[in-house]
């Protein structure tokens, strides 16, 4: 489905960006928005991410049900954020978002895009404040010699295609090794429990550990009907499908006997108000179960 359909639209959604970013004192790194999606690379300050992207992505629904006499969601499900090792993967990630038009099935001109921040890393100018000097920095103490150097970096990227150890993160959420892990867990006190590194887990050994953890069988879990005693932990299992099985609306709903948007909106019910105690009770089981195979 189409976020933006015209040149208003996607001006819209960034001076939205840029309005919540200095709100909440966001930096920006770099942007790229598409026809049906787009990707921020962000750092946050003392605003939780959270705060700054619920209003962001609600503000900009507004519009567009305004605008085109729609109704309810736009976004399907909360958005996706990866907290990544700045030292390891900033200056990669930059280029990649960078080049993602040249990605399209329908391939757009990365260097004239109009919608992401590559221009502005070559002295353009743009709504969004987007803070280049960092990357630019890594290239040369000037900005003239880091520019040249800069292009010649997205340049030699052009041509590489999908890259999908970008998105081979740990448990859903992180981008980084051993050590960032480490590094992560010391400075939050403990507070992320972490899944074993490795592929996304299955949805059979998902079900069964939700069906373990909300005791509920697995045929009531997945099984037609409209009963309301497990809606709450049916809405559990579409998250942890979602999120840890990496499958998408379509698939689960087939699962769940469900169409799409009522997938969507379990997700989002359980996104906005997550049992903690239940997510680390069905980690440890599939923990177990993936070390057992091990």
């Amino acid at each position: 489905m189409a976020l933006f359909h015209d040149e208003k639209d996607y001006a819209a959604y960034l001076e939205r960006l840029e309005r919540y970013r200095q709100r909440d004192c966001l930096r920006c790194y770099a942007f790229v928005l598409m026809a049906n999606h787009l990707h921020l690379l962000v750092e946050t300050g003392d605003v939780p991410l959270s705060r700054t992207m619920q209003t962001l992505q609600f503000t900009y629904t507004q519009y567009y049900n305004r605008r085109y006499g729609k109704t309810g969601h736009l976004f399907q499900g909360r958005y996706k954020a990866i907290l990544c090792d700045q030292e390891a993967y900033l200056l990669e990630l930059v280029r990649y978002l960078h080049l993602n038009p040249a990605r399209l099935r329908q391939p757009q001109d990365p260097w004239h895009y109009p919608w992401s921040s590559h221009g502005q890393y070559l002295g353009q100018g743009g709504v969004v404040e987007v803070d280049t000097a960092v990357i630019l920095e890594l290239f040369h103490r000037q900005v003239g010699p880091a520019r040249k150097a800069y292009r010649q970096f997205v340049q030699e990227g052009a041509g590489t295609g999908h890259q999908a150890h970008y998105y081979e993160t740990v448990d859903q959420r992180f981008l980084g090794d051993e050590r960032f892990l480490a590094e992560l867990k010391h400075k939050t006190d403990g507070k992320y429990e972490v899944m074993v590194k490795g592929r996304k887990v299955g949805f059979p050994r998902v079900l069964q550990a939700v069906a373990t953890v909300t005791g509920y069988s697995s045929a009531r879990l997945v099984g037609p009907g409209r009963q309301r005693q497990p809606v709450r932990a049916r809405a559990l299992l579409v998250y942890a499908a979602r999120e840890w099985s990496g499958l998408s609306a379509s698939e689960v709903g087939r699962r769940l006997h469900r169409d799409p948007s009522m997938v969507s909106r379990l997700y989002a019910s359980y996104a906005a108000n997550r049992n903690r105690t239940w997510e680390k009770q069905v980690r440890t089981i599939l923990n177990h179960s993936i070390n057992s195979q091990a």
